[in-house]
C-alpha cells in the first residue's frame, strides 16, 4: 500500500483498530483477569428454626452494611442446603454446616462429578444439649424409660441421640421418642410433656436460650467421652464450667463435660475471592467476641476442618489482603483494583500507542528523503573534482541527477509533509544549476 493512501485511511487501519483491541482487552479484564464480585450471594439455609438460618440473617443484615446483598435459599433440611452448594450446577454459594452435617456429604463432595466444596472458616462451637426436667440426673444411663423429645425432620439430632443411647449401653427402646417441631421442644420440656430434649444447636439458638434459663431445667453432662470422640473424630469435648451462663442463678451447678461440633462456612472454590474476603471479614466480626462457649478469639477459625480449607481464607487469615480493601469500603476497593491493576496499564499503553503513530509517520518520511538527501550529499562531493579533473563525466552527474529527481517526483507524500517535499526538489534545482554552470564554461 502506497505511504500516502496509508496516511489517508489511517483511522482506519491503525488508530481504529488500537482503539478497538484496548476496548476488548478493558472488557476482558473487567469480565475475565480482575471480574468484579457480585452484588449478589445466595447462602443455603435449612428450615427457620435451625442454628444455620438464623446465622444466615445475621450475616445478611452485616453483608448488606458493605453493599452486599444476600438472597437466602430455604430447604427443608440442612442436608439439601449443603447440597444446593454441593451439587453441580450449583444454585448457592455458601452453606453454614456443622461438622456432623457435613460428615453426611463428604462421600457427595469425593465423587468425580460433584465440584470441590472448601471451609471458609469455623465460626463457631455447636453442642450436643442435653435437657431435662428430672432433677439430679448426671449421666445418660438415668434417661432409660424417659420420654426423649426430638426435633421432627432433624436427622442428625435423632442419628446423634441414637449413638449417645449406644454409648450410655441403652438401645433405642429403652426410652420413649417424641418428634415434635422445633418450636414446640421447649414448651414440651417446660409443660411436662416430654421428660428430657437432645438436640445439636448454637447456644443463640431461641429453643436453647429458653432451656437454658428456664427453671427446673438442668442440663445433662456425658462421661466417658473420649471412647466417643474416638468414634466420631468431628466430635469435640469441651467443659463448661459452673456458673458460667449465669452466675447469680448458679447455671450450670457443676462442671459439665459436653460435646460439640464445630460450625463452619461452607463454599464453593470459584466464589469471588473478594467475596470471600469480605465473607470472612463479617465471620471476625460476628464470632470473635468471647462467650461462655468461646474465648476472645478462638473463632473464626481456619485450622481442623472437615473440608479441604479455602486458600483465599487461609491468606486472608495470615493479613494477606489487598491494601485496597483494607482502607476502602468493599465496593470502591474492588472498582479501584481494577483501575489500578488493569484499566490504568491499558489505558496508558494506548495513549503510548497513538501518541506513537505520528512520529511513525514522520519516522517514515525521513527515511525516504534522508535516502535521497543521502544520494545528493554523494553526488556534491564529486561535482568539484569532476569539474577540474574529468569535465567530461559532468554529464554523468547529470543523469545521476536526473535520476534522483525522477524518483523524488515519483514520491506520493501526504499534504502535511509537502513542504519538506518541495524543500529537497530546490536542493536538487540548486545542484542542477551548479553542474550546468560548470558544463557551460
Amino acid at each position: 500500500m502506497k505511504f500516502d493512501l496509508l496516511y489517508r485511511r489511517r483511522w482506519g487501519l491503525v488508530y481504529v483498530p488500537i482503539l478497538v483491541v484496548s476496548a476488548i482487552l478493558l472488557w476482558l479484564s473487567y469480565t475475565r483477569w480482575l471480574p468484579q464480585p457480585a452484588r449478589l450471594l445466595t447462602i443455603a439455609v435449612g428450615p427457620a428454626s435451625d442454628s444455620s438460618a438464623q446465622l444466615a440473617s445475621r450475616y445478611r443484615n452485616s453483608l448488606a452494611d458493605i453493599g452486599i446483598e444476600t438472597h437466602l435459599l430455604s430447604h427443608p433440611n440442612t442436608r439439601l442446603a449443603m447440597a444446593s452448594v454441593v451439587s453441580a450446577p450449583a444454585r448457592a454459594d455458601l452453606v453454614i454446616v456443622s461438622g456432623l452435617q457435613a460428615s453426611s456429604q463428604t462421600s457427595q463432595t469425593s465423587s468425580s462429578t460433584s465440584p470441590a466444596v472448601q471451609t471458609l472458616a469455623v465460626i463457631e462451637r455447636e453442642p450436643i444439649w442435653i435437657f431435662t426436667r428430672v432433677a439430679q440426673i448426671t449421666t445418660l444411663q438415668e434417661l432409660r424409660g424417659m420420654r426423649l423429645g426430638i426435633a421432627e425432620g432433624d436427622d442428625i439430632s435423632q442419628s446423634m441421640a441414637k449413638r449417645l443411647l449406644q454409648h450410655a449401653k441403652l438401645e433405642a427402646s429403652d426410652v420413649q421418642w417424641a418428634l415434635l417441631p422445633h418450636s414446640e421442644l421447649a414448651n414440651a420440656l417446660v409443660d411436662d410433656k416430654i421428660d428430657a430434649v437432645i438436640m445439636i444447636a448454637s447456644a443463640s439458638h431461641e429453643t436453647v436460650r429458653v432451656l437454658m434459663r428456664s427453671p427446673n431445667i438442668e442440663i445433662v453432662g456425658m462421661d466417658r467421652v473420649r471412647q466417643l470422640v474416638g468414634t466420631e473424630s468431628r466430635l469435640r469435648p469441651f467443659v463448661l464450667p459452673q456458673g458460667v451462663i449465669e452466675l447469680r442463678g448458679d447455671i450450670p451447678p457443676r462442671d459439665l463435660t459436653l460435646l460439640s461440633a464445630d460450625l463452619q462456612l461452607v463454599t464453593r472454590p470459584e466464589l469471588h475471592p473478594a467475596l470471600q474476603r469480605a465473607l470472612l471479614d463479617v465471620a471476625v466480626q460476628l464470632h470473635e467476641r468471647p462467650s461462655f462457649l468461646q474465648r476472645q478469639g478462638e473463632f473464626p477459625r481456619i485450622t481442623d476442618t472437615d473440608f479441604p480449607a479455602s486458600p483465599i481464607a487461609l491468606a486472608a487469615m495470615r493479613g494477606n489482603k489487598p491494601w485496597f480493601e483494607q482502607i476502602l469500603p468493599f465496593g470502591w476497593a474492588q472498582l479501584v483494583q481494577w483501575l489500578l491493576l488493569a484499566c490504568l496499564p491499558i489505558v496508558l499503553l494506548t495513549i503510548a500507542l497513538l501518541a506513537w503513530i505520528p512520529s511513525m509517520f514522520d519516522w517514515r518520511v525521513n527515511a525516504l528523503l534522508q535516502n535521497f538527501y543521502g544520494e545528493l550529499k554523494f553526488l556534491e562531493t564529486e561535482i568539484e573534482p569532476v569539474a577540474s579533473e574529468r569535465p567530461i563525466e559532468i554529464k554523468r552527474l547529470l543523469h545521476r541527477l536526473d535520476d534522483i529527481e525522477m524518483h523524488v517526483m515519483q514520491l506520493e507524500l501526504p499534504t502535511p509533509y509537502a513542504e519538506r517535499w518541495y524543500t529537497l526538489r530546490s536542493h536538487l534545482s540548486e545542484a542542477r544549476k551548479q553542474l550546468l554552470g560548470l558544463r557551460a564554461r
